[in-house]
């Protein structure tokens, strides 16, 4: 116990009764973005939504990523829409430091 290394580094993690997989913020971003561009009802929207990155700090969401403040106006009717795409991501996983990947 004394000189091995600690082991901290985890691929899943529970919560509650379900188990999400731990990725980074860049592969978060990624899910969210894939979705987003195959999503036929956002071809509509005035301009392109990109999906911001996951700020893993944000206390106004429950999950750990406020992800609303980043779009929040600039795309009218189209909102909804989004937050369904990230609600789904945020079900699926959990954002993991880099020392937890």
């Amino acid at each position: 116990m004394g000189s091995e290394p600690l082991e901290l580094h985890a691929d899943a993690i529970q919560q509650g009764s379900v188990e999400r997989a731990l990725v980074s913020g860049e592969d978060i971003q990624l899910r969210v973005q894939a979705m987003i561009d195959a999503d036929a009802r956002l071809r509509d929207c005035d301009k392109k939504v990109f999906a911001p990155m996951p700020k893993p700090t944000a206390s106004e969401s429950p999950t750990g990523c406020n992800w609303t403040m980043h779009y929040l106006g600039q795309f009218p009717g189209c909102e909804p829409v989004i937050d369904e795409i990230v609600e789904l991501i945020q079900h699926e996983v959990n954002i993991a430091g880099p020392t937890r990947l």
